[in-house]
């Protein structure tokens, strides 16, 4: 898989023309979710995760469950760099709700969410003692599962994905651990909305199939948890591989470090002078690191040549979870884990080229 998916990152065509890079993103989709293993059994009360709830409500959860929780996503099962290091560090809204779907015979646990002004993270299980989950996803990017948040007066918004999200299926307990990335929800602090997940798409070597429900949760957006962004202003220039780009601004916050680039080959105009987005020469070096490992996702290939950041000593890992993620035409959104030293941050492109992010 990796060889064939490889080639067909090295053809710089548009990515609508070729189906959003179709052939390899379904294919790494496949594989993530089929080759993914066991991650290590928790035990939580039974009264706090098993219970269907009809009339959910928002109640604190206690310092042992949410831990338990969040070790799920903190494990290596989940390939988002920068959910690990904010879980790590007590960010986050903890739900701790539960919802059961009685048509289907699934319980779904309602564990985290958190959000800053680019995006926001929902952090969902699910797992049943009938119906075999292994094939089913929460899937906002190829298949049919949509979120929407509905506020108190009933206003109802479809949230865009971001990114693909991350999923690990526990086969020995049936049960699906995902992260979702959404559009953001900030505007909505200090007030009751609704999170609905609708549909669950079905995955199968024959195609997709998907069935049909709403998964909802209630809460209160508390402000306090609610992760602030720093943006800097760069208008940096550099060459690579004889293209020239532009380091245009930096953002950083909690969930991520993220540089907003132009490039001189980040547009293909076809023959009719239509314009599309390609894969610039900076992106497929910034591709050039990533691997699918069986069990954990997408990681980064230890070794190989890519694009990192250097925070003092720390080498910073891309978030490659974030695939095609949607940017204006003509630039390139580089996703990294989050930095806490933001004066003393490098962009490295390759084994030479070091690029300092400040002014």
């Amino acid at each position: 898989m990796s060889n064939i998916k490889s080639e067909i990152e090295k053809i710089n065509i548009p990515r609508e023309l070729h189906e959003r890079s179709r052939l390899g993103v379904k294919k790494a989709k496949q594989e993530k979710i089929s080759n993914k293993t066991s991650i290590i059994k928790r035990s939580l009360t039974a009264a706090a995760c098993i219970i269907a709830i009809v009339g959910l409500s928002f109640s604190p959860v206690g310092a042992a469950v949410k831990e338990a929780y969040d070790k799920i996503f903190e494990s290596e099962k989940i390939d988002d760099p920068g959910l690990k290091a904010v879980l790590k560090d007590g960010h986050g809204q903890a739900l701790s709700q539960t919802y059961f779907d009685e048509k289907n015979d699934i319980t779904v646990h309602f564990e985290n969410v958190i959000t800053d002004s680019s995006e926001t993270k929902l952090l969902v299980t699910f797992e049943s003692e009938t119906t075999n989950l292994k094939n089913y996803a929460i899937d906002l990017f190829e298949g049919d599962s949509k979120m929407y948040v509905v506020t108190a007066n009933g206003e109802r918004k479809e949230l865009d994905n971001i990114g693909w999200g991350s999923r690990h299926y526990d086969k020995k307990e049936n049960k699906v651990s995902t992260a979702l990335s959404v559009d953001s929800i900030k505007e909505y602090e200090n007030q009751e909305i609704s999170l609905e997940i609708e549909n669950i798409t079905i995955w199968s070597d024959t195609g997709k199939d998907k069935l049909e429900t709403v998964w909802p949760v209630s809460f209160t957006l508390d402000k306090s948890y609610i992760s602030n962004m720093e943006t800097v202003v760069l208008n940096k220039e550099f060459s690579y591989d004889n293209e020239t780009y532009k380091i245009e601004q930096v953002e950083y916050s909690e969930l991520e470090t993220r540089l907003v680039i132009s490039g001189s080959d980040m547009i293909y105009i076809d023959e009719f002078g239509e314009k599309f987005q390609t894969k610039s020469k900076l992106e497929l070096q910034f591709l050039n690191a990533r691997k699918i490992n069986p069990g954990s996702g997408y990681t980064v290939a230890e070794g190989k040549s890519g694009v990192f950041l250097r925070e003092s000593s720390k080498k910073i890992d891309p978030n490659f979870s974030k695939g095609e993620v949607d940017s204006e035409l003509g630039k390139f959104l580089m996703i990294f884990a989050p930095v806490k030293d933001r004066s003393n941050v490098v962009l490295e492109i390759g084994e030479e080229l070091k690029i300092p992010l400040t002014k």
